[in-house]
């Protein structure tokens, strides 16, 4: 992570060279950034980098969980009041929030995207992303769950192929968007949103009655 002299910058630096990165790990993966590029777009020289940050991933790391955080936040304070009314719509509105909170920043929704196509492999030289996104999916875990609990969320498959499946129509969603983010509107991108939750809820149900589902 960022070198304690980094936080000795102004917010404004520090803010440019985040996206500097973001932009350059968005378009490109981070298997395809060029650390050249971000230090261009930031003004910074290869020394001075490596004065904030330890190596390329280190400010890979650095840079998806600081625009990460919000869409992380607190799953539990979330997930404990839930009720069979509150679910749902709750669950919609914290997914939709990813795309409000990033319609003017596409570039840092999809440089938080590349860390999941990440390989286990370099996952591994990743360890404070990976616990990130490792309570991410506790998080996930933990809301289906409260679904099960409350009636909502079917019983008869594992909890982590549940997990799995949602993860599976979030990274085919954000992909379909990051393709046509530029032609979207926001009140398009909430829409479709609402749609996949809406999409998920009818997976995740519990099976009817006499039926194979």
């Amino acid at each position: 992570m960022p070198r304690a002299r980094f936080q000795k910058l102004s917010a404004d630096k520090q803010n440019q060279i985040y996206e500097a990165a973001a932009r350059e790990f968005s378009a490109n993966g981070y298997e395809g950034a060029s650390i050249n590029k971000i230090l261009d777009a930031a003004h910074l020289s290869k020394g001075a980098a490596y004065y904030y940050f330890d190596d390329k991933a280190d400010l890979f790391a650095a840079t998806v969980q600081h625009y990460a955080a919000d869409l992380v936040g607190d799953l539990a304070t979330l997930i404990e009041p839930l009720t069979a009314a509150t679910f749902w719509p709750t669950f919609a509105d914290r997914y939709t929030q990813q795309f409000t909170d990033f319609y003017d920043r596409p570039w840092a929704f999809g440089a938080i995207k590349a860390a999941g196509r990440l390989s286990p492999q370099t996952y591994a030289t990743l360890p404070a992303l990976a616990a990130t996104f490792g309570q991410v999916q506790q998080g996930l875990a933990a809301l289906i769950r409260k679904g099960q609990t409350i009636g909502l969320v079917r019983t008869d498959l594992p909890e982590d192929l549940l997990v799995a499946l949602f993860i599976g129509i979030d990274d085919a969603t954000d992909q379909w968007v990051l393709a046509h983010w530029e032609t979207l509107s926001r009140e398009e991108l909430v829409t479709t949103a609402r749609r996949v939750i809406l999409g998920v809820s009818r997976i995740l149900a519990p099976p009817r009655e006499n039926s194979d589902d």
